[in-house]
């Protein structure tokens, strides 16, 4: 009912904002033959006004229409300009070539730091710590910045006030209709099941599995696996309640034996 409601608000929608129309979700990378970070990588679509970053990988996700003009920024590269037209809307995926950015020096006097010239270079060889905002008490996030995920309540409202403030979040309405978002959030559970089996492994160790449950160093994921999904491991384990889970261990090595 909730996909059917936003496809016919699509429809209307794209009566009302002409821009809109033809509008593709463009897919795409960057490449470089340097051994540069391309992530993080500004891609700003000049003509509508969005913009987005590539991941760690250099994949990138932005909404275009024949004539955008694309821009790729970083601070590395040499700022990198396309013009979208339909062979590209119509690629399942583009990669865009960037070029190393290197500013270098007409003359480099100071000899004994053996500068180069590049100073991108002579950063990454330097031995200077990096500074951050909290190097100076400044309070800020310090974890693994994450897409945020639109809930289906908070589009719904935005649409209903569509006609005060005159805008409409076509990508994240996209993104749920395509099941993008539902994607997103199984591969987040799976990511921090992923941690957790990990770091029960390492505390108790390869051999105290061989040993007391009798099991070949290939089956010990999947048996830690099974005794996450059927007990509540994370919680003792967190307690550091060590019976418990011992005694979830041994009640999954049993329920294995029943089947």
């Amino acid at each position: 009912m909730l996909r059917l409601f936003f496809l016919v608000l699509i429809l209307e929608i794209a009566n009302v904002n002409a821009q809109d129309n033809n509008s593709s979700l463009l897919k795409g990378r960057v490449s470089t033959t340097d051994s540069v970070s391309i992530g993080s990588i500004h891609v700003i679509n000049k003509t509508r006004g969005s913009a987005t970053i590539t991941d760690e990988k250099g994949y990138f996700q932005i909404f275009s229409s024949t004539n955008d003009t694309l821009l790729f920024s970083a601070v590395q590269f040499r700022i990198k300009i396309i013009v979208v037209n339909n062979k590209i809307l119509e690629s399942e995926e583009i990669v865009v070539p960037l070029e190393k950015f290197i500013n270098r020096l007409s003359e480099v006097i100071v000899k004994p730091h053996n500068l180069s010239g590049d100073l991108y270079e002579d950063l990454e060889n330097s031995a200077v710590d990096p500074i951050n905002f909290y190097s100076f008490g400044i309070p800020g996030f310090k974890g693994t910045r994450k897409e945020k995920i639109v809930t289906k309540k908070q589009l719904i409202l935005t649409t209903l006030f569509f006609p005060l403030t005159g805008s409409i979040p076509i990508e994240p309405i996209y993104k749920h209709i395509s099941g993008y978002y539902k994607r997103l959030e199984r591969k987040r559970e799976l990511d921090i099941e992923f941690d957790i089996v990990t770091n029960l492994i390492k505390f108790y160790g390869i051999d105290f599995f061989i040993n007391t449950y009798e099991l070949k160093e290939e089956e010990i994921y999947e048996f830690v696996t099974a005794t996450y999904e059927n007990f509540p491991i994370e919680e003792s384990f967190k307690r550091n309640e060590h019976n418990k889970i011992i005694n979830y261990f041994n009640k999954n090595q049993t329920r294995i034996l029943k089947n």
